[in-house]
């Protein structure tokens, strides 16, 4: 029978050891499985908010190259610099898509009633972690099931007519 340094019989300790690594090494692999799930939650959710604050900026500056020209713009670069007034700057940079899934891949334009660009849509299809809440002006997107869904589009609202008293 053999013993070990400390006196004891080996056959005793015989795959406890095994035992601790194995379970050491499945703990530490759901703690870095549950990490990453929430860092991965995180960025997504950053990219989200990216979208909404980049979408944004686009419908902002198709309204104002709008009210300023009376036609929607042919490209975005006409955004970035107005070809009816060289020193007019609609945004302050062409923004990309934060949701594509390969760099360089454009946004999805939406095309007016004239040919012009109306609006941006992201390609990506994705599924939104944020389907409620959004600001008064996007309650469209609620409920949206792809990232694709959420439009940022200008739509010139028709001039109030002046109504006649008593009528």
């Amino acid at each position: 029978m053999r013993t070990s340094p400390a006196g004891k019989t080996a056959s005793s300790q015989r795959g406890f050891t095994y035992a601790a690594v194995l379970a050491a090494v499945v703990i530490v692999g759901i703690a870095a499985e549950i990490t990453y799930l929430s860092t991965a939650r995180i960025v997504q959710a950053d990219r989200e908010a990216e979208l909404l604050f980049r979408g944004q900026a686009y419908s902002r500056a198709i309204a104002s190259y709008y009210k300023v020209n009376r036609s929607y713009p042919r490209n975005l670069d006409d955004l970035l610099v107005d070809p009816h007034s060289p020193s007019r700057r609609h945004i302050r940079a062409l923004y990309q898509d934060p949701m594509a899934d390969e760099p360089g891949q454009g946004w999805l334009l939406i095309r007016s009633f004239d040919g012009g660009i109306g609006g941006v849509a992201s390609r990506a299809d994705g599924k939104p972690i944020k389907t409620a809440n959004f600001p008064v002006n996007l309650n469209k997107f609620n409920g949206a099931k792809t990232y694709s869904e959420w439009v940022f589009e200008y739509v010139p609202q028709p001039p109030a007519t002046a109504s006649r008293p008593g009528g």
